[in-house]
């Protein structure tokens, strides 16, 4: 253990007030009423409301495909716009159903056969792609899920919980001495990219992610305490430089993938390497038979 505290203890010479880590509420989502929702929501700078949205995007996009909601033969999903500022009592609305109707959920179809889009709110949505009313009720709770899960989010912001810096700068730390082990921590890099485009829009992060980074952490520092590790050897400036490097060389925040795409990523992750050689190997076979 004597090179972990060694290691340690040089960090805590650097950055004496950030060595321990702050309070950071760790009891889970809070779920808010649509008034508090919107609320809060006005609050937020705008870089902070177009964080949201792109989570809000994402997580409902994931929601349709995982249920298979939304395969049909004519059309695909493409997006789905959010009126944040929707309010039919204030009159308050920028979105629209194809039939002219305000939404606050705006789901965009495009054709198949002429990659014509259309645009529709929740109940022409659900009739468009012939759904019964059970689903599309359960459609309706979904959204209402992805709603409550970016509560945590809202309620942090409101509590004036603030980015753990002393936490991310803990966790660069730690990857720059994972630099140095004989066999480095594979770490998250998702994780990492996301955490890091809530430090650009000083937001707090996801309860779930706080923890994660936590964990990550630990795993290096397991490894760093096993006896067959070389010395540290480290400078604060060339940890600052690193840490510099790190954050400029994460691609950038704002993904341009297809809902669809990501989906299948996240099964990909699932299998082991073996599994992933022989799908690349049979998906290019795939993509080189010709078309009937």
């Amino acid at each position: 253990m004597g090179q972990v505290q060694e290691h340690l203890q040089k960090y805590k010479r650097w950055y004496p007030q950030t060595y321990q880590l702050k309070e950071y509420p760790l009891e889970g989502r809070k779920t808010l009423t649509v008034k508090n929702r919107q609320e809060i929501y006005q609050r937020l700078t705008k870089p902070q409301r177009a964080l949201i949205e792109t989570h809000k995007k994402y997580q409902m996009g994931s929601f349709f495909l995982k249920h298979h909601y939304l395969i049909d033969e004519a059309w695909q999903f493409e997006t789905v716009n959010i009126d944040e500022n929707y309010n039919r009592k204030l009159k308050r609305y920028h979105l629209f159903c194809q039939c002219g109707k305000a939404v606050k959920y705006q789901f965009v179809l495009t054709s198949k056969k002429t990659q014509e889009k259309i645009a529709l709110g929740i109940t022409h949505f659900s009739d468009h792609l012939g759904v019964s009313a059970e689903v599309a009720s359960e459609i309706k709770k979904g959204i209402n899920h992805v709603d409550m899960a970016l509560d945590e989010l809202l309620w942090l912001k409101d509590k004036k919980i603030l980015f753990p810096e002393d936490l991310w700068q803990q966790y660069l730390f730690a990857r720059y001495r994972n630099e140095q082990l004989i066999q480095p921590v594979a770490y998250n890099q998702v994780l990492a990219q996301r955490v890091l485009t809530f430090r650009e829009v000083e937001m707090p992060i996801f309860v779930a992610d706080y923890l994660a980074l936590l964990s990550e952490i630990r795993l290096i520092e397991k490894a760093s305490a096993k006896r067959e590790q070389p010395k540290f050897v480290g400078e604060k400036k060339s940890f600052e430089a690193y840490a510099l490097r790190l954050m400029s060389s994460m691609p950038e925040k704002e993904s341009h993938y297809h809902p669809s795409s990501l989906a299948l990523y996240e099964e990909w992750k699932k299998l082991t390497q073996t599994e992933q050689a022989r799908v690349l190997e049979e998906f290019q076979q795939l993509i080189q038979q010709p078309s009937c």
